[in-house]
This record gives C-alpha cells, sequence and structure tokens, in this order.
C-alpha cells in the first residue's frame, strides 16, 4: 500500500496545535515508501499514548487525528482501541463526529474487533450520523449475521422513520431475519406498531419478483401478526396479510376471535 510517509515529531506538533497543519508543509512528504499497516498503526499510536500523557481525552485525541487524516481514520481508531478498550463507543462516535464519510470504515474495525458489542456499537453510530443507517447496518450485517435480530430492533427503535430503509438493507444481507427483527420491536415499542405494519405492507406489497427474495414462512407471519393485534393494531390494518398470501383467513379470524394468554 502506498502512503504518504508521516514525520512522527512533526505530526506531532500539528496535532498537538491544529493550526500549525495549515502552515507546516513538513509534515507529510510524498514517497514511493511501502509500509506496513503496523507500522502505520505504531506511529498512530505513539501519538496518541503521547497526547494522553499530556491529558488529553481520548475523544479529543481521536478527533483532532481524523479531522486531519481521514485517510487513516481506520489505523487510528484501531490504535485508540488498543490505548483505551473501556472506551470503544466514545471513540467510534468521536472518528464519526470528526468526519462522517468515515463511518463505514470505522464501524467495520469496531466490529472485526468487539463483536460482543456489535449492537451497542450500531446503536451509538446511529445515534451519531442517522444519515449513514443504511452503511452501518449494512457492515453490521454483513460481520455480525448472528446478530441480525438485535441489529435490525436497534436500527429501528433508534429511529423508526428509517424502517423501510432499514428493510430493504436488511433484505440484501439478512432477508430471513426482516420478521422476526420487526415483531421483536413492535414488542419492544408499542405504540409504533401501526406505522412499523404500515411500513412492512408497503415493503412487502411489491412486485412478484420482489416476493420471491424472500423465504419467509407463515409462522413468522403469524406471530407478527399476534404481536401487532396486541399492540392494538386493528384487523383491517391487517388484512392486507391475507391479500397477499402471507396469511390464511382462518388464521387471521382465529387472532382476531382468540383471547391472547
Amino acid at each position: 500500500m502506498r502512503w504518504k510517509l508521516i514525520t512522527f515529531t512533526c505530526l506531532l506538533v500539528a496535532t498537538l496545535n491544529p493550526s500549525a497543519i495549515r502552515t507546516s508543509s513538513a509534515i507529510t512528504l510524498d514517497s514511493n515508501t511501502t509500509s506496513s499497516e503496523s507500522d502505520l498503526k505504531s506511529t498512530y499510536r505513539n501519538i496518541i499514548d503521547n497526547h494522553l500523557n499530556k491529558n488529553f481525552s481520548i475523544m479529543r485525541t481521536v478527533r483532532i487525528l481524523i479531522n486531519h487524516y481521514p485517510e487513516h481514520a481506520s489505523y487510528i481508531v484501531d490504535a485508540a482501541f488498543d490505548a483505551r478498550e473501556n472506551r470503544v463507543n466514545a471513540i467510534v462516535v468521536a472518528a464519526m463526529q470528526a468526519e462522517p464519510a468515515v463511518t463505514y470504515s470505522v464501524v467495520d474495525i469496531a466490529i472485526q474487533r468487539y463483536p460482543d458489542l456489535c449492537d451497542a456499537i450500531v446503536e451509538s453510530a446511529i445515534q451519531t450520523e442517522p444519515a449513514y443507517i443504511d452503511d452501518i447496518i449494512s457492515i453490521a450485517l454483513k460481520r455480525e449475521p448472528g446478530q441480525a435480530d438485535i441489529i435490525i430492533r436497534k436500527a429501528v427503535a433508534s429511529h423508526p422513520d428509517f424502517t423501510e430503509s432499514v428493510l430493504r438493507t436488511a433484505a440484501k444481507e439478512a432477508p430471513n431475519s426482516i420478521l422476526s427483527s420487526i415483531t421483536e420491536s413492535i414488542k419492544a415499542l408499542p405504540d409504533t406498531a401501526t406505522a412499523l405494519v404500515s411500513v412492512l405492507k408497503d415493503f412487502f406489497v411489491g412486485t412478484d419478483k420482489e416476493k420471491q427474495n424472500y423465504s419467509l414462512n407463515k409462522e413468522e407471519w403469524r406471530l407478527l401478526t399476534l404481536e401487532a393485534k396486541q399492540s392494538g393494531v386493528s384487523r383491517k390494518e391487517l388484512e392486507w396479510l391475507v391479500n397477499e398470501g402471507y396469511l390464511e383467513k382462518e388464521t387471521l379470524a382465529k387472532i382476531f376471535d382468540e383471547k391472547l394468554n
């Protein structure tokens, strides 16, 4: 990988005094030198440690570095994780605040390193930059498909207005988790049940070609309908499920005639 050779002393001065970067031409030097990723990460780790020793916060340090070197965002964040492993979400937020365009790479490296924190990382990232929700959901589902239900639910819960966009992204990355995720979202957010069912209708009532992209069984639809009914969605608002063939007429009748346990 070809990159700009960073002179440690000059970079250190520039990050400690951000205005210096505007006037100094010695901060980066074009070079044909090939350096390993570990060397680049090590350089940023040294800079970060120096900042922390001077009582800079990890968030401020990350913001300063990414603000001036967004092309190295993944290395900066990776090094920051090594320096402060207990501040993963804060580091992700700081990086995205400094330069929203690095969202995909930052979330990617964060989930790679801390898969157990995937849902928390997704939630923090969406709250920080909701406009990048598709990128956030896409990389999260690619990295942790086993956590699809909670990833989609977190996205819907955080920004219900983006539900249709989330569903379209989920359809590409984890199509078989759509219904269970929406069912859990309805359970967690009963006040939004009617709106979620409406979005679901808009999404699934499409062309035959679009419908064939999903292998969803009628039991999943039945469970979703049960939850929707329990959350106050009317029978009329759910009749499209029968009309579209997702639910048997008898099943819908039984759901609205029987008392739920």
